[in-house]
């Protein structure tokens, strides 16, 4: 009976718990169009395997473009020096010709090596021989590609692991700019973590500040651009959308106005108060409180409501629920723009 298929991450998950409790198979084939898990656990056994001591000796990497699998067979069977075991790891093995010949040896491979294939981008094919021997001698891993619906839990799950708090709205941000590329988000996610205040809260200012975003055309420009009477610049940004929808989706617009518009309403409130109370009310830097000073001229209180009526409208629209849902997003968000605007 065939084995039943694990998914990516309860997968990997089990072998990261063997790796690091010392439990180490022979032979590790880690395929699968998504890099990411490959290397993890390609650079976990490197790190653990071998002692740093042991490595001089032990640690052979061999590169599939410039190896073939005679090579890899013949560095498999030496036996370590000054250690237990000792480890043989192939990096690009997709590109290693007559990767099948290594077939007799994994079907007897040595107790004293640990050989890693990591074939990235691809699977091995699953007609050959050689894809039949990967489980009964070691480990076989296909790394999967996270899809785009599956991001947000991905993205939640991995920030919870970090023990680090961000809203619904940061990580659709998150998605939204950096998109699936597990490395490529990850990397992006450090840089905002070098900067993370105590509190361990990514907020859309950190995001924008450390990501990669464009400074000029993105969601948080837009509704800054018509808090701050500059009309426009807030069209430039709009048709900047309209050409380029997937880096501005109706959901991330509206909740950067929602966030700018709902801060201000709670200004209005807090006016008379000093600046360090509304800065921490309002959850922003005491430096920006002249801003929303500023703001509150051009949006006084009942303006300011009727904007947070007329998000609660387009929302609608963006779910489906009102006539203008047979708009492009595009449109509604240049019609969105022309009444917040202009009243």
């Amino acid at each position: 009976m065939a084995k039943a298929k694990k998914d990516t991450q309860s997968h990997y998950s089990e072998i990261v718990k063997d790796i690091q409790a010392g439990k180490f198979e022979k032979v590790y084939a880690l395929d699968g169009e998504e890099p990411y898990y490959i290397d993890k656990i390609s650079d976990l056994l490197e790190e653990k395997v071998l002692q740093p001591h042991e490595k001089d000796f032990n640690l052979t990497i061999l590169y599939g473009k410039d190896t073939t699998a005679i090579e890899v067979q013949n560095a498999c069977k030496r036996y370590p020096m000054f250690a237990e075991r000792q480890l043989v790891l192939v990096k690009e093995a997709q590109t290693l010709k007559g990767i099948e010949s290594l077939e007799p040896y994994i079907l007897n491979p040595l107790d004293s090596t640990v050989l890693v294939l990591c074939y990235k981008y691809k699977k091995f094919d699953g007609r050959s021989k050689l894809v039949k021997v990967f489980d009964k001698q070691g480990v076989y891993f296909t790394s999967e590609p996270v899809r785009d619906y599956q991001m947000n839990k991905w993205l939640t799950a991995y920030l919870s692991s970090r023990k680090i708090q961000a809203s619904d709205q940061v990580i659709e941000l998150l998605i939204t700019y950096l998109g699936t590329d597990l490395q490529k988000v990850v990397n992006e996610i450090d840089k905002v973590l070098i900067n993370l205040p105590s509190d361990k809260i990514i907020t859309a200012e950190l995001v924008e500040k450390y990501v990669g975003i464009s400074r000029e055309y993105n969601v948080f420009e837009l509704p800054a651009a018509i808090l701050k009477g500059n009309i426009e610049q807030a069209f430039r940004i709009v048709q900047y959308f309209e050409s380029n929808p997937k880096d501005a989706p109706m959901v991330l617009v509206l909740g950067s106005f929602y966030n700018s518009f709902q801060k201000l309403y709670m200004y209005h409130y807090m006016s008379n108060q000093p600046d360090s109370a509304v800065a921490s009310a309002l959850k922003i830097n005491p430096f920006l409180v002249k801003d929303y000073r500023a703001y509150a001229k051009i949006f006084p209180l009942a303006r300011t409501e009727a904007v947070l009526k007329t998000l609660y409208h387009y929302n609608q629209a963006a779910l489906g629920a009102s006539p203008f849902a047979t708009n492009t997003e595009g449109s509604l968000i240049k019609e969105l723009c022309a009444k917040v605007a202009f009243g």
